[in-house]
């Protein structure tokens, strides 16, 4: 029996993951589907349960990370190997063939899976989602804490990394210094302005979402804006001072009330800020969304009426806009040129329902974009090739 295997250990990957396993079991029926679940933090607020029937059998781990006294973690890293190690010694070496998918990830849970499982005679392709790369001028290695993380690579089975920063300090990352095994594969919009024939597509590159026709409703009636209380404490070198940030982001919130009076706001907290809410915003005039559901999960639900989606720099607009909905990030409108040119790389999967507010007149600019309506066949297609059902 062959198996496919999917790793998630950030529930940011759940919604990709559910669309490629609806093309698997519609092509390929003998497959077994399984989920090795790393209990990131963040799936303690997620409410999972709605894509638990997509997987055949749920292996879950604890999550475990590094840490700057090595030996803090080691025990939790040791049970992580161990319970690994009986894994695939008693179940996953019993299929006959595996494809394994997990996002190009470089964070400790993920180091140790990918080193080894790829190891296993029978796996037959390993599928890496890229994510933005992280370095820039912007960025630097923070070379204590990768000396640190070198001691995990030492004893343990796992790739050896480096941790980069921003130059102010602020963690950023992991990132690997060698070679890891797999593919890349790129996720990019499967209504993207540089694509002229999805049959173009080569096998390094994903449409995403799986979808078929719009439905329009009458009546666009949601924004969303995506908060995240923690902006200005992260990366505060990027601002010229609180005061100021806090001015801006009141004048921007006030312009999208007033652009969307006849629509509902909503706010959707970043599961880190503890439904805590960002500054500048009058939270009377929201509803709000809880973190039991993720971004990708409200597209999903509320593509035909959302009508605009913002964003700090979140990876949620990028995917409203993957969705055909106008996303806008407000970076440019707050960062001195330095953040600009930092989180800048972080939207290299541009399309034009994607757009950076840089001043408040920017706010509505790319609201009447008519989205296409995609042939769903050629996009499972696609999905057939990457996946090699």
């Amino acid at each position: 029996m062959k198996a496919k295997l999917f790793i998630c250990h950030h529930p940011g990957s759940l919604s990709l993951y559910k669309g490629l396993i609806q093309v698997v079991k519609r092509y390929d029926k003998n497959t077994k589907i399984i989920l090795l679940k790393v209990n990131h933090p963040y799936f303690a607020k997620l409410n999972f349960e709605p894509y638990e029937r997509y997987f055949d059998e749920i292996i879950e781990f604890d999550f475990i990370h590094y840490k700057k006294n090595f030996l803090n973690g080691l025990w939790e890293i040791l049970v992580f190997q161990k319970k690994l190690k009986k894994i695939i010694a008693t179940h996953l070496r019993n299929f006959q063939t595996i494809d394994l998918f997990l996002s190009d990830s470089a964070w400790l849970s993920v180091n140790i899976l990918l080193y080894n499982l790829s190891k296993l005679g029978n796996i037959r392709n390993i599928i890496k989602f890229t994510s933005p790369k992280i370095e820039c001028s912007q960025t630097e290695t923070d070379k204590i804490k990768t000396f640190l993380c070198i001691l995990y690579s030492l004893p343990l089975k796992c790739y050896k990394i480096k941790v980069i920063s921003t130059l102010g300090g602020q963690f950023v990352g992991f990132v690997y210094t060698e070679n890891t095994p797999g593919a890349f594969v790129k996720i990019i919009s499967p209504i993207a302005d540089s694509i002229n024939s999805l049959d173009e597509l080569k096998g390094n590159i994903l449409p995403y979402p799986v979808t078929s026709e719009y439905c329009p409703v009458a009546k666009k009636d949601m924004i969303i804006i995506f908060g995240n209380k923690g902006i200005f404490q992260n990366i505060a070198e990027y601002f010229p001072s609180y005061e100021t940030y806090v001015k801006k982001l009141t004048a921007l919130f006030k312009t999208i009330e007033n652009k969307y009076s006849d629509c509902r706001l909503y706010y959707k907290p970043h599961p880190a800020d503890k439904e805590q809410i960002m500054p500048g915003i009058d939270i009377k005039k929201y509803s709000l969304f809880n973190n039991t559901v993720n971004a990708p999960e409200l597209f999903d639900m509320y593509r035909a009426r959302i009508r605009a989606v913002y964003a700090f720099s979140s990876g949620s607009v990028t995917f409203g806009s993957f969705f055909g909905i106008p996303s806008y990030t407000f970076y440019q409108y707050l960062c001195n040129q330095a953040g600009i040119k930092r989180i800048d790389r972080l939207f290299i999967n541009h399309t034009k329902f994607l757009f950076h507010v840089a001043n408040l007149n920017d706010v509505g600019k790319i609201d009447d974009l008519k989205c296409p309506v995609i042939d769903s066949k050629n996009l499972e297609k696609t999905y057939r090739q990457v996946l090699n059902v």
